[in-house]
């Protein structure tokens, strides 16, 4: 998103930018009052996040992030929209955000990868929305799964396996939680989780839309968990210091999810974050930004795809060195 507005000043321009985005993502925020008020439905996020890998696989060559089931779990009705016309999701705003989503699944799955290359059996995706990774992996017999999420996003996303023909792994374990009367631990407990042993987490487009005691907590409760365990999160960058370009592109996806019923509720200076981690107890703390995201997922293209420094993304391990 760096190079979306090369306008003298930029910040005039982020509601023109935000009526780009829903022009070019459509469904689901030309409608959002009914998806509100579907009992089984995912948070407008989930579909975003669901219909940008789907382009992805018809955009970008190569992949960042070879998901062959991204079109399929999306719904026959969204699929069908999405190569009707893929080009749609062309316009710049658009591309540095189906950039970072891509980006950000692959780097937790290589963590998991790498996690598993260890011996660590456990993987928990925290807000796993239409995540597929568990269910195009070959999974060691002994590895486990935990998909956490709203119950009526896993309602939905468990009817779009099931019409998709996607059968649900052995490994795979579902933790419907509703934070309101069930602690994260509670529910791993109830699911089968081994707090013994080191676990792998995902936490990816979650943390923007919680307050940020909530997501001091969920990362204690990770820094509690057995040595050798590691977090993959990412996080909205505090305003003030991004450029004046990069917080119009910020101020368009935020307008978007806001009018979903989804308004970003924190923000962080990369510092202040390391420095909560270290407090935690967490023995190693990498950031991924810009720069050396660049370099290990988007060096050697010759396409549009860029990324924005908006967000960030942290890696951080219990106890231990870096993987």
């Amino acid at each position: 998103m760096a190079d979306i507005i090369m306008e003298s000043r930029p910040h005039l321009h982020s509601a023109r930018l935000t009526l780009t985005l829903r022009e070019a993502l459509g469904y689901p925020f030309h409608d959002l009052e009914r998806i509100n008020m579907q009992e089984d439905s995912p948070k407008p996020s989930a579909l975003m996040v669901a219909t940008l890998r789907a382009a992805h696989q018809l955009l970008d060559a190569p992949l960042i992030l070879d998901d062959p089931l991204a079109l399929r779990v999306a719904g026959a009705e969204r699929e069908a929209e999405v190569r009707s016309n893929p080009q749609r999701f062309r316009d710049p705003l658009t591309t540095a955000l189906r950039t970072v989503l891509v980006i950000r699944s692959r780097l937790a799955e290589d963590t998991w990868l790498e996690a598993r290359q260890r011996g660590t059996m456990q993987h928990v995706i925290l807000g796993a929305g239409l995540d597929t990774s568990a269910y195009r992996e070959e999974l060691p017999v002994q590895a486990r799964v935990f998909e956490v999420d709203l119950p009526a996003t896993q309602r939905w996303k468990r009817a779009r396996l099931a019409d998709a023909g996607i059968a649900i792994p052995e490994a795979l374990r579902y933790v419907a939680l509703d934070f309101s009367d069930t602690t994260l631990a509670d529910g791993l407990a109830q699911a089968g989780f081994d707090a013994g042993a080191p676990a792998c987490f995902s936490w990816l487009g979650v943390t923007l839309y919680l307050g940020k005691d909530d997501v001091v907590r969920t990362l204690r409760y990770i820094a509690s968990c057995a040595a050798g365990s590691s977090v993959v999160f990412d996080f909205a960058i505090a305003p003030e210091l991004l450029e004046a370009r990069e917080r119009a592109a910020m101020e368009a996806i935020t307008a978007t999810l806001a009018q979903g019923g989804e308004p970003w509720k924190s923000n962080f200076a990369p510092a202040e974050l390391e420095a909560l981690l270290r407090g935690m107890g967490y023995g190693a703390v990498e950031h991924f930004n810009r720069e050396n995201l660049t370099r290990l997922y988007l060096s050697g293209r010759d396409d549009e795809l860029r990324l924005a420094g908006t967000t960030g993304i942290i890696r951080a391990t219990v106890g231990g060195a870096a993987p």
